[in-house]
C-alpha cells in the first residue's frame, strides 16, 4: 500500500493506493496519526480513489481516525470511493457517520465552507 500526504489549506489530505487490509491498516493508522501530530492539524480528507480492496481492518482504521479527529475538534470526510471499496463502506454504515464526496475539491469545499454540492449519500 502507498500513502501520500498533501496539505491543503490546513487540511491533511491522505491519498491511499493499493489494499487497506489487516496487513496495512496498522501502518496507515500510525502514519496518519504521526502526520496529524507533526502538523498539528485536526481536519482530514481520505482520498480512497487508489484503493483496490479494503476489509474490516481498514474500516476500523478509518473509524479510529474519525474518532481521533472529532475528539480534537476537527472533521473528517472521504472522497473518490471506488466501487470495490464502496460495498464494504455501505455494509459498515460509514456514510451515516462520515460524509462522502465525489472528489477532493468537493470534500475540501465542504470542510472549508460547509458546502456540500456533490455529496454522495
Amino acid at each position: 500500500m502507498e500513502i501520500e500526504f498533501v496539505l491543503r489549506h490546513s487540511i491533511l489530505v491522505v491519498r491511499l493506493k493499493g489494499e487497506l487490509d489487516h496487513h496495512w491498516a496498522g501502518q496507515m493508522r500510525e502514519a496518519v496519526d504521526s502526520e496529524l501530530a507533526r502538523l498539528r492539524i485536526c481536519s482530514l480528507i481520505f482520498n480512497l480513489g487508489g484503493l483496490t480492496f479494503m476489509d474490516s481492518s481498514g474500516i476500523g482504521a478509518l473509524l479510529g481516525r474519525y474518532r481521533r479527529v472529532c475528539a480534537a475538534g476537527g472533521r473528517m470526510v472521504l472522497c473518490k470511493v471506488p466501487p470495490p471499496v464502496s460495498k464494504i463502506t455501505e455494509i459498515a454504515g460509514l456514510a451515516r457517520l462520515i460524509p462522502f464526496f465525489e472528489d477532493e475539491a468537493a470534500a475540501l469545499q465542504h470542510l472549508l465552507l460547509g458546502a456540500s454540492p456533490t455529496r454522495r449519500s
